[in-house]
C-alpha cells in the first residue's frame, strides 16, 4: 500500500504543549481548527488523568474534602467536619496501606498485580502523548487519544467496578465521567482552547474560515510547518525564538566557562613564572654540571 504524502503540522503553544498534525492542503480551515482544538484539549485531558489515576493506583482514594490534609482521625473526637466527612467516605477498598504523604488520599492500595497494570497502562498513554512524539515525527490523532481513554476507563473499571470504593468527587473518576473538558476549573491556565474563539496562525499570517489550507500554503503535500492558535483578536501569536531553550542553557554554560578562563589567565598574566626554574637561563648549564639540585643552607 502507498501511502499518500500528507503536510505535517506542528502544533506548539508551549515547549511541553506540542504535537504533530498529519493533514491534505485541501482540508476546509474550519475542519483544521476543529480538529486541532480537539486532539490539543483531550491530550490535556488525557494528561490529567493520567495524572489521576496514576495517584489513585499509588495511594488509595481520595478522601472526602472534609478529612483531606488531616492525619490520626480519632484525635479530632466529636468534630462535627471530622464527622460528617467520615459518613461520606467510601467504602475500603484494597488491603496494602501506603500512606499518603499529603493525607489527601486513604492510602490503601490495591494488590501488586493491579497497582502494576494501572501504573503501565497510564505509562503507555502518556508516551503517545509526550512531546518526545515530535522530535520522533510520529503524528497524534484523534483515535490514538481516544483509544487511551478506552482502556484507561477499562483498567480502572476492572480495578474499581461500577467506582465502588471511589467517591464521587474522585479525580479519575470526574474526569471519565466529564463530557468533553467543560468541567475543569481554570481551564485557560491549562491551555484548553474554545473552537468558537478560536483563530490560527501561520507566518504571521491568519487562516480565515471559509478558505483551504492550500490557500495559503499551496499544494505541496510534503511540506512541514508550525502553526499556533490564538484567541479571535489577540493578534498574531510571539514569533518562536531562534534557538530552543535548552541549547540556550547551553550556551550560556559556555559562555559562563569561557568568561572564568578568561578570568583566571588575566589574573595569571604576569612576571612570577620567571621565579620557576625552567625560566632560569643558567639552567641548562647547571644541569650539565651536575649542580641543578644544590641547595645552600643558610647559615643561622
Amino acid at each position: 500500500i502507498i501511502q499518500k504524502k500528507m503536510v505535517l503540522l506542528l502544533y506548539k503553544k508551549t515547549d511541553l504543549n506540542q504535537f504533530l498534525y498529519e493533514c491534505l492542503t485541501s482540508i476546509p480551515i474550519d475542519q483544521l481548527i476543529r480538529e486541532l482544538v480537539e486532539i490539543n484539549n483531550l491530550r490535556i485531558k488525557l494528561d490529567r488523568l493520567c495524572c489521576a489515576i496514576e495517584d489513585l493506583a499509588k495511594h488509595g482514594p481520595q478522601k472526602p474534602e472534609e478529612l483531606r490534609g488531616l492525619d490520626k482521625l480519632e484525635e479530632y473526637g466529636d468534630d462535627l467536619t471530622v464527622q460528617n466527612g467520615l459518613k461520606k467516605m467510601p467504602p475500603k477498598v484494597g488491603n496494602v496501606f501506603k500512606e499518603d504523604p499529603t493525607h489527601h488520599r486513604t492510602g490503601w492500595i490495591l494488590n501488586e498485580e493491579m497497582t502494576s497494570m494501572l501504573i503501565k497502562n497510564i505509562t503507555e498513554c502518556k508516551l503517545k502523548i509526550h512531546k518526545e512524539q515530535v522530535n520522533k515525527k510520529i503524528p497524534l490523532t484523534l483515535k490514538t487519544l481516544l483509544d487511551c481513554f478506552d482502556v484507561l476507563r477499562g483498567i480502572v473499571m476492572m480495578a474499581y467496578p461500577g467506582y465502588h470504593g471511589l467517591g464521587d468527587w474522585e479525580p479519575a473518576r470526574v474526569i471519565l465521567e466529564m463530557k468533553g473538558v467543560e468541567g475543569f476549573e481554570n481551564a485557560e491556565q491549562m491551555d484548553i482552547i474554545e473552537e468558537e474563539t478560536a483563530s490560527l496562525w501561520f507566518a504571521g499570517k491568519e487562516f480565515v474560515k471559509g478558505k483551504l489550507l492550500k490557500d495559503y500554503i499551496g499544494q505541496n503535500e510534503k511540506q512541514k510547518i508550525t502553526v499556533k492558535i490564538q484567541k479571535k483578536g489577540a493578534g498574531p501569536p510571539g514569533r518562536e525564538p531562534l534557538i530552543d531553550e535548552e541549547t540556550h542553557k547551553k550556551m550560556l554554560s559556555y559562555y559562563h566557562k569561557k568568561t572564568e578562563e578568561s578570568k583566571k589567565l588575566e589574573e595569571d598574566n604576569n612576571d612570577d613564572y620567571m621565579n620557576s626554574e625552567w625560566a632560569n637561563p643558567k639552567g641548562l648549564k647547571k644541569d650539565l654540571y651536575g649542580m641543578g639540585n644544590i641547595k645552600i643552607k643558610q647559615l643561622s
